[in-house]
């Protein structure tokens, strides 16, 4: 915010006097200190040329004490906006930098986070969540291979609005132990009377961090391929 409404009425003499062109104080900024080399007005030169006007005011015309006031007031308010500009500027940066150490700390950690695919560990079972944003009905989750072939069907019924979780055993529909390695999981459910897709989310090691770079967002990669996710997707830590 330029300063130059401010010092519109100051006396040209006061400002020759002072070294300052109605040019200078016309395109200046609040800036601490005093006026740099014709381009700025200080804090202290504001002052210094509210000071030297009073002196040199016309008796027969003086300035009025709402004017100087509204002078003040104006200045004050262009101080406080930079300030609380720089306050806010150094708040991000110190937030920015914490989420980024925290989110260093998370690889070699589990998190929960969206992702169709899903990892069956050797002589293990695979646990996820289905997301219900609406009440659903008839949820039910499929297990595919591959070759997009359906494994295992589970059924979990009627859900309410959060998270339901499920395990698989990692057997077939026959019963028949299935290979580690990586499935796709799907879920629907009927909402409203409407058969839906529902998210799901699975569980992931983290395997590395990218930090944000120009305000973007910090992203991690999953280890068992199954990509990559911003930290503000995650919704379990364990």
């Amino acid at each position: 915010m330029s300063t130059g409404a401010i010092n519109s009425s100051f006396n040209p003499s006061v400002l020759a006097q002072l070294g300052l062109t109605g040019s200078t104080t016309s395109s200046s900024s609040a800036t601490s200190g005093t006026g740099s080399s014709g381009s700025q007005l200080g804090q202290q030169a504001f002052l210094n040329l509210m000071v030297a006007e009073l002196k040199n005011q016309d008796p027969t015309q003086p300035m009025s004490g709402q004017n100087m006031l509204a002078q003040l007031a104006q200045f004050s308010t262009v101080s406080g906006i930079q300030s609380m500009s720089t306050s806010f500027a150094t708040l991000s940066k110190s937030l920015s930098t914490n989420q980024s150490l925290q989110a260093a700390s998370l690889v070699g950690r589990t998190v929960l986070a969206p992702s169709s695919m899903a990892v069956l560990p050797a002589s293990g079972s695979l646990q996820g969540s289905v997301d219900v944003t609406t009440p659903a009905s008839q949820v039910s989750v499929g297990i595919y291979d591959t070759s997009g072939q359906l494994v295992k069907q589970m059924d979990l019924g009627t859900q309410a609005q959060g998270l339901a979780n499920f395990s698989w055993d990692g057997t077939n529909m026959q019963g028949t132990p299935m290979p580690a390695g990586t499935y796709e999981v799907k879920a629907v459910g009927q909402v409203n009377g409407q058969s839906q897709g529902l998210g799901v989310l699975s569980p992931a090691q983290v395997s590395s961090v990218t930090l944000a770079q120009n305000g973007g967002p910090i992203t991690l990669a999953l280890s068992g391929g199954m990509g990559n996710v911003d930290l503000s997707q995650i919704r379990q830590i364990s």
